[in-house]
């Protein structure tokens, strides 16, 4: 069966910048508008604002890049850090989950999609659209439903890093918040205001407007949370093209602000609440760095923020390293012999990198993220040790280390031991448990984390690693690169259809 006329099979790849058209609507009480008529997909034109805001309700066009989006599929997200402590290797291929789908399935435009911006959209790909299974589909919403969301608070509205309501109680929710059946996705604290957001994140191919009065039912928490706190309803649709629907609660606690990126610097000084959350959003990528042999670790120097090199720009979640002249001007300065101290005594930042396995991307992040990370996973680590300890299922899926012998037949084996019903019933009490350990113990993490961020900052890579890495340029190695303040995104030029911008 032929493709429907039109189709496009220009694969997303790092250098591309592509246009979102994103809706901002307020109500009170909240109340998704009307899904965009065709006519307003193609006349979104405004910038957004920058630097990060909330904008009056209008039709935004905002240029974002494939790095930013991959940056916010890896942070958001349910937190599985205490499962995969002890097998770090799965940390990688968890960032590949989280990353390739959004490769099978969304392609550019192969025609300007508009005057203004990059002119390039971002369409579903035929395979999605006519070629998969519906569950696929859906799959496949709530993944891109849940990066948008992550891109579009983080990246255009200032929201600090996000927890999954799942992984976390929220700060200031009364007892009964665990035991409600439907919770918003997400929850953060914007990086400005201090105030606390609740996110509802929708996706799929036609997002109609029931769905997303589901959502905002969702976001409807009533008394659980009597603090005051901003609803957030982000609806990513992908009939046509890519483009966001976000609708905000009116007359809530948010306020404008100014350069929320000093902000965030200056949290995670003192704030030893914001550097949990930062280092609970950036546990995958320290898990995956860890799991990786030392001798392929390098050291990536990336500059330092200075005035007139803000980090952060409109519809951007990471720095784009080919247009930071900071970087550009220390990298000229050191040769291939430097250290991570005189990266540093040139005010820039030694970032620990490594490739990942089996795919085109390299990660890494500063000392002083990476001791945070550190402080944290050990503090995960002593905490399943206690719960396992304490399980009253003693079962072959509690612990890695009573799994039955691999050479027997794993299936057959399984349904001696416990019913899938009661397996269910016994994570969830055990997911209850680290939650509540976490609360209960909030300060132990906060001082530890604190704790190895500052003896992160006053060491060196030596101290982490068994060998000295070695500086690498990983853009002369045909990677494009970006970073914020504290972790590092490079993406494989080679891997990527790059003959479609010389064609």
């Amino acid at each position: 069966m032929l493709p429907p006329l039109g189709a496009a099979d220009i694969i997303l790849s790092a250098p591309d910048a592509f246009d979102i058209p994103v809706f901002i609507r307020r109500s009170s009480p909240l109340e998704p508008a009307p899904r965009p008529k065709v006519q307003a997909l193609s006349q979104a034109a405004k910038a957004w604002p920058a630097p990060a805001s909330v904008p009056p309700d209008d039709n935004y066009l905002v240029t974002t890049t494939w790095r930013d989006i991959l940056d916010a599929a890896t942070t958001v997200g349910r937190d599985i850090a205490p499962w995969v402590a002890a097998v770090p290797r799965l940390a990688r291929r968890e960032i590949a989950a989280r990353r390739y789908p959004l490769a099978a399935y969304l392609v550019r435009s192969g025609t300007a999609a508009h005057q203004h911006g990059s002119g390039h959209a971002v369409v579903p790909s035929v395979v999605y659209t006519h070629g998969t299974e519906s569950s696929t589909r859906s799959a496949f919403g709530y993944l891109i439903g849940m990066t948008m969301a992550e891109w579009a608070c983080r990246g255009l509205m200032g929201l600090g890093p996000t927890t999954h309501a799942e992984s976390a109680i929220l700060p200031g929710a009364l007892p009964g918040w665990q035991q409600r059946k439907s919770l918003p996705d997400l929850f953060g604290t914007h990086t400005s205001t201090s105030d606390l957001w609740l996110v509802e994140a929708k996706g799929g191919r036609v997002l109609g407007v029931n769905s997303r009065r589901k959502g905002a039912r969702q976001l409807d928490v009533g008394s659980l949370v009597p603090v005051a706190h901003q609803k957030v309803l982000c609806g990513t649709s992908l009939q046509r093209r890519l483009f966001m629907m976000i609708d905000i609660e009116s007359g809530a606690s948010y306020s404008e602000s100014a350069d929320s990126s000093k902000q965030v610097d200056d949290a995670l000084e003192h704030d030893n609440d914001a550097l949990v959350e930062l280092a609970r959003a950036r546990m995958l990528m320290y898990l995956a760095l860890v799991s990786l042999a030392p001798g392929s670790l390098k050291l990536t120097a990336v500059g330092g923020r200075r005035p007139g090199n803000p980090r952060r720009r409109a519809g951007g979640l990471v720095h784009l390293l080919e247009s930071d002249d900071a970087t550009g001007d220390l990298r000229r300065r050191l040769d291939s012999r430097a250290t991570g101290l005189d990266i540093t005594q040139r005010d820039g930042v030694d970032m620990l990198t490594g490739r990942l396995p089996g795919t085109d991307l390299m990660i890494g992040m500063s000392r002083r993220l990476f001791g945070a990370c550190r402080a944290l996973a050990e503090m995960d680590k002593r905490m399943v040790t206690e719960i396992e300890e304490t399980s009253a299922m003693p079962t072959v899926y509690s612990s890695p280390q009573r799994l039955p012998d691999m050479r027997t037949d794993f299936a057959a084996t399984a349904p001696s031991y416990v019913s899938e019903r009661q397996y269910e019933r016994h994570m969830a009490e055990r997911d209850e448990r680290v939650r509540s350990h976490r609360e209960r113990h909030r300060d132990d993490f906060g001082q530890a984390a604190r704790r190895g961020f500052d003896s992160g900052d006053a060491s060196r890579w030596e101290a982490f690693t068994p060998i000295t890495p070695r500086l690498t340029s990983p853009s002369e190695d045909g990677f494009l690169e970006a970073a914020t303040a504290d972790t590092y995104l490079a993406v494989e030029q080679d891997s990527l259809d790059l003959d479609i911008e010389t064609a």
